[in-house]
């Protein structure tokens, strides 16, 4: 089984098999490579993958507790792609200690305070024995004096108390966000395992759904790349070219509050509507847009396409580059004509579109 070989190999290096991680990619990078520095280097790689990681974020990004400190995770993701790992890793114990302890209201104990044996899940891949319980041993060692050599596993107490000072490193900030994932499984299971049984869904709902996947397959298999640049005809009346237009103009003038339509799929209760308009001018406002002049938009695949250009930015003028995803209602990649699909941002932070 992939799982267990995945543990066989880097089990002892305390990386945890999640559930976003791919089975095939996983079997993939484990034949290719002959000890475990190797698989270690091939599967950090993934997580350096911006496209890879921006799929695995959506799907936790709406649990309840996270989409609150989703400006930290977005920051930490500024900071691991700018080559600063030590404050990515600082950002990403912060939101897991603060996710945990939302988690469950009634035992507020934040993860480095649970004991590893009580966070164990049957019913999710994390469970594994060398899986999350077996490195939130090491996450929660404790140190009693500086440590001043390089580390390379996630010592929360250590880093968080100063006892690790060396700890800036590509291996570390990685480590942390595979447990910031595995953390969110273990949420996922612990609730699921709470609830009573559901009833099934209904017959018309199966098919419905398998209905849909069947377009959507059908979709991504007919799907041909274009482009259309400003001048071309139909640029004007393009969807996503008045969608991103839209957009630009809801930054320009700071108006936060439309700003977070197009940021990825949460809650849209009132309460969501304050955090996210307070989350959009946090990533925002720091980045003056006072001009903007669309180049081109790029359907580079299925539910996905690249956007350019021209605008500037606290008084320079400057080329920005970003992605926009076409999500359904539920957040998931959606189709072109599909009842309550919107293009949003694959990447909310706007240091991203940066050259």
């Amino acid at each position: 089984m992939v799982v267990d070989q995945f543990y066989e190999c880097l089990g002892a290096r305390n990386w945890v098999f999640h559930d976003s991680l791919s089975l095939d990619r996983v079997e993939a990078l484990l034949s290719e490579t002959s000890d475990a520095a190797s698989a270690e280097e091939r599967l950090i790689d993934l997580y350096r993958d911006e496209e890879i990681t921006q799929w695995w974020l959506s799907q936790i990004r709406k649990l309840d507790g996270m989409k609150h400190r989703w400006h930290q995770v977005e920051r930490a993701r500024e900071h691991y792609h700018a080559g600063q790992f030590d404050s990515c890793a600082l950002h990403l114990i912060a939101v897991m200690d603060g996710f945990v302890n939302d988690f469950e209201p009634d035992v507020r104990k934040g993860l480095v305070s649970r004991d590893p044996e009580g966070m164990t899940v049957w019913d999710s891949i994390v469970g594994h024995h060398l899986g999350l319980t077996h490195v939130l041993k090491t996450f929660g060692k404790t140190f009693k004096k500086r440590i001043d050599h390089e580390v390379f596993d996630l010592f929360r107490h250590g880093i968080v108390h100063g006892s690790v000072v060396n700890f800036n490193n590509v291996v570390v900030a990685t480590k942390a966000w595979n447990m910031l994932f595995a953390v969110a499984d273990w949420s996922v299971a612990t609730a699921k395992a709470s609830k009573p049984v559901e009833s099934k869904p209904s017959w018309g709902e199966v098919l419905s759904a398998l209905e849909r996947q069947k377009r959507y397959r059908q979709y991504k298999d007919d799907f041909q790349p274009s482009q259309i640049a400003a001048g071309d005809s139909g640029f004007d009346t393009d969807e996503l070219v008045a969608r991103t237009t839209q957009f630009l103009d809801a930054w320009q003038h700071g108006r936060w509050a439309l700003v977070v339509p197009f940021m990825q799929p949460e809650g849209r209760g009132v309460s969501g509507r304050k955090a996210g308009a307070f989350q959009a001018r946090e990533l925002y406002q720091r980045y003056n847009l006072s001009s903007f002049q669309i180049c081109t938009v790029s359907y580079t695949q299925a539910s996905s396409a690249e956007v350019v250009a021209d605008a500037t930015v606290n008084g320079t003028k400057t080329r920005i580059t970003f992605r926009m995803v076409l999500y359904t209602v539920d957040g998931f990649a959606g189709m072109p004509g599909e009842d309550g699909a919107e293009w949003r941002l694959a990447m909310s932070s706007p240091q991203q579109f940066f050259p």
